[in-house]
């Protein structure tokens, strides 16, 4: 079981445990708590100033760097500006080796064909400069098809697309125990534990009994914590 990290805060006696083993559960019952909590890694993967310390192997690691935040199961797309920017960029590096390179020579002959066809008949002057692979991207719009037919598909490729383009190494999730069942649960962890990737569910209460996979910290709503399935 590999730890990915370990997440303090000074209102938590125990800490996250963000592994490719096991599934953390961060139960709050407390609505301001919860508030307080979704904010704060909100803020931390955003790259703001949290109170939340990721470390591993004791050291200080980067959420903004290796995490992802899912706030809202029915409001997150991979074509969102910053994954397609990740995906461009991506791209752009493999653009320059190989047949892909020759690729982008033969579409700036093309273009350079197309406009003296078109400038023989102006009566006036015209310049422009060679295409880039990032322009050819955009106005082709180049973006990922949406092939999935359920939450669960549609979760599985933004998690593959992250770890491909941002090398993410663990995703947090807000109540997506009330969107996804039990089964559905159950193959999104053993898809993670193969990908090696950490999960934390921050939950707003105890939608049903912990799975096998999952360990959770409950916060009460006078701020008791209860430790379930740690063993």
């Amino acid at each position: 079981m590999d730890d990915i990290a370990m997440v303090y805060h000074a209102s938590l006696e125990t800490p996250l445990i963000l592994s490719c083993g096991r599934v953390q559960l961060l139960i709050i019952e407390n609505p301001h708590e919860f508030f307080k909590f979704v904010d704060m890694f909100d803020k931390s993967i955003g790259g703001e100033e949290s109170g939340l310390s990721f470390l591993r192997d004791g050291k200080q690691i980067s959420a903004e760097t290796e995490g992802c935040i899912i706030c809202d199961p029915f409001h997150f797309d991979l074509n969102d500006k910053k994954v397609l920017n990740l995906l461009f960029k991506n791209l752009a590096a493999v653009c320059r080796y190989g047949n892909a390179q020759l690729g982008l020579s033969s579409v700036n002959t093309a273009i350079a064909q197309l406009y003296a066809d078109l400038f023989d008949a102006l009566p006036f002057s015209l310049t422009y400069g060679e295409a880039t692979i990032e322009n050819i991207f955009k106005c082709t719009d180049l973006h990922f098809e949406k092939t999935y037919d359920t939450l669960l598909e549609k979760i599985i490729c933004y998690i593959n697309a992250l770890v491909e383009l941002k090398h993410c190494k663990f995703f947090v999730f807000i109540n997506i125990k009330t969107v996804l069942c039990d089964n559905d649960l159950k193959l999104l962890y053993h898809h993670c534990a193969l990908e090696k990737v950490g999960l934390l569910l921050i939950e707003h209460s105890k939608v049903r009994p912990l799975l096998a996979e999952e360990r959770a910290i409950i916060i009460t709503e006078d701020l008791c914590e209860i430790l379930e399935n740690y063993g």
